[in-house]
């Protein structure tokens, strides 16, 4: 399955984030611990201190060289005595975990809190021998000689010496079990990575908004570069970022000048095909009326090279006025008015035509239809299909001509429709009525002054995109239907 750019994105995202917080946490929970241990050691070197000087205060020159522990050793006596309950942060500590040696000049323990060790030799201790030898002496060690795994209980042990007359005759020591530290430090490891969660989670949501954010706008120009393919009149999204928008801008104009070609080329190619029928038979009449012929025949050539220039002339004229509506992105005049009194006169216009094809044409309704757009485009586009519907008409027919105007729809609109009580139109034809110069031969077809252009639906509909509206022609049951469309309520000037 292949994943979307903004999966794969926010899944980059997502590793490189987590990567970043992860070694952040990994890297904040060392130095907290390193920190942690430091203040520990920093607190057992004054306590080591203080309790030499306690030692040294009992000594009496003139009767010992060496240390005096009763003091200390009642004092620790009573502290085990003591009950303890004091909540530092989230830790509860109930008890003293604290443990005191003392040794002799020669590294051997006099005096022990624990009564564990008395009388061994520790002069091989880091703590001692480094004291003794007049250097700052600590160490880190298994609490139990027992233990051999990294993971088993430790302690941290701080020494300092005992003097008299400025001679080191011994030494104290001050032992901390690590795993009383680490309480604290598990419990300040546990609120970071609550807080590096909850940073995470929240980086998450803001970068999945950010991605569907941008998704959200490719998806936009996307939309718009396939409504333009599809050759519909769109405006370019407006996007928050400018690049995306300097984007959007370089697509519409790549696009308007790929149409401009197009353009250019199919009318070109279009306009030269459907004129060189009427110039050929202009040449023809003008190389045999050259002959020696009868006033009739004359009279017929000079009759068929002004019907091949009056279709020439119909064919610029038209294709000027679609190219014209085709460059135009909205309407340039639209105002209400009532259509009503236009279907009339274009009628009336047409009525030699309609009373030789012996056609009955009815209007509904009989007073008024106001409507809103552009009233020369509205009555071009009817025309042209009024056009229509007259000369595919068959004779002794009926024209159903209806305005409507649909406010309870779900989309309301006005609707112009045009039924042709006739043949109806082969089916191949069907799916070419609105291509350029495409037209089927009518009853006048022996007549080449009534031969369409086969441009009147493609200016038809160009009239109803400026009106956001459609053109529709299909067969029905009874003849041919055409309609025009297009919603209420169209920007008025």
């Amino acid at each position: 399955m292949k994943l979307s750019y903004s999966l794969r994105a926010f899944g980059i995202y997502f590793i490189i984030l987590g990567s970043l917080i992860w070694f952040t946490l990994d890297n904040a929970i060392e130095r907290l611990n390193d920190s942690m241990r430091q203040s520990a050691e920093s607190v057992l070197v004054d306590t080591a201190n203080i309790l030499a000087s306690v030692i040294e205060n009992e000594l009496d020159p003139t009767l010992s060289t060496q240390p005096n522990t009763a003091a200390l050793s009642q004092v620790f006596v009573d502290v085990k005595k003591r009950q303890l309950s004091a909540q530092i942060y989230q830790i509860n500590k109930a008890s003293i975990d604290t443990e005191v040696y003392v040794t002799d000049a020669a590294g051997v323990v006099i005096y022990d809190s624990s009564g564990l060790h008395l009388g061994e030799d520790y002069s091989n201790w880091r703590d001692v021998n480094l004291t003794l030898a007049g250097e700052y002496g600590a160490r880190t060690s298994f609490i139990d000689q027992a233990y051999t795994e990294p993971d088993d209980p430790k302690a941290m042990v701080i020494a300092a010496p005992i003097t008299l007359a400025k001679n080191i005759i011994g030494s104290v020591s001050v032992m901390k079990p690590i795993n009383s530290l680490e309480g604290h430090l598990i419990a300040e490891s546990k609120q970071l990575q609550r807080y590096a969660f909850a940073l995470l989670l929240l980086a998450l949501i803001i970068g999945y908004l950010l991605s569907l954010w941008f998704t959200h706008s490719i998806n936009r120009i996307a939309l718009y570069a396939n409504d333009m393919a599809e050759g519909k009149s769109v405006t370019p999204p407006l996007l928050q970022d400018s690049r995306l928008n300097d984007l959007t801008h370089s697509i519409s104009n790549m696009r308007s000048q790929l149409d401009g070609k197009e353009y250019v080329e199919d009318y070109i190619h279009s306009l030269t095909h459907e004129l060189k029928t009427p110039i050929t038979s202009i040449r023809g009449a003008v190389e045999l009326m050259n002959e020696d012929m009868p006033r009739e025949d004359r009279q017929l050539f000079l009759n068929n090279i002004d019907t091949s220039n009056q279709r020439m002339a119909r064919l610029v004229e038209r294709m000027l006025s679609l190219a014209q509506l085709e460059s135009l992105n909205k309407l340039v005049s639209s105002s209400e008015f009532d259509l009503l009194p236009t279907v009339h006169r274009l009628i009336q216009e047409r009525k030699h035509l309609i009373e030789n094809k012996n056609v009955k044409i009815s209007v509904k309704p009989l007073t008024s239809f106001d409507c809103v757009g552009d009233k020369v485009l509205i009555g071009q586009a009817f025309a042209n299909l009024l056009d229509n519907a007259i000369n595919f008409s068959s004779g002794n027919s009926e024209i159903t001509v209806e305005l409507m105007s649909n406010d309870s729809a779900p989309k309301p609109e006005y609707s112009i429709s045009i039924h042709n009580h006739g043949e109806s139109i082969p089916d191949y034809a069907l799916a070419k009525m609105y291509d350029r110069f495409f037209s089927l031969p009518s009853p006048h077809a022996n007549q080449q002054n009534s031969k369409s252009t086969g441009l009147g639906l493609s200016f038809v509909r160009e009239i109803m995109k400026l009106h956001n509206g459609s053109v529709s022609v299909m067969n029905v049951d009874q003849g041919v239907f055409a309609a025009l469309s297009w919603p209420i309520g169209q920007t008025q000037d």
